[in-house]
């Protein structure tokens, strides 16, 4: 059961804590301090690297057509012995 007096309590906590934190928030803002955030180069670099994986498309169409093309032309050939590889090297 919540008691209307906790409420009360809480509620005045947070009105306490929310004025002390803009009270701080505009002494900082009149002594001239602001929040600087450094990103490392590794950071940067892996910023970069994120930014173009993003842009790499998730399908090759070269490749795509390459291999639709060459299998509706009957010229796609794969060995047996490739494909029993495969089979034995996979648990399926």
């Amino acid at each position: 059961m919540i008691v209307n007096s906790s409420i009360q309590s809480v509620t005045s906590l947070y009105g306490a804590a929310q004025a002390s934190r803009t009270y701080r928030a505009r002494r900082a803002a009149d002594e001239g301090i602001r929040d600087e955030v450094e990103i490392s180069a590794a950071g940067q670099n892996f910023s970069e690297m994120l930014q173009k994986l993003r842009e790499t498309p998730d399908v090759r169409q070269d490749k795509v057509d390459y291999y639709s093309q060459a299998i509706a032309d009957g010229t796609y050939q794969v060995s047996a012995e490739n494909i029993a590889a495969a089979m034995l090297n996979h648990n399926i």
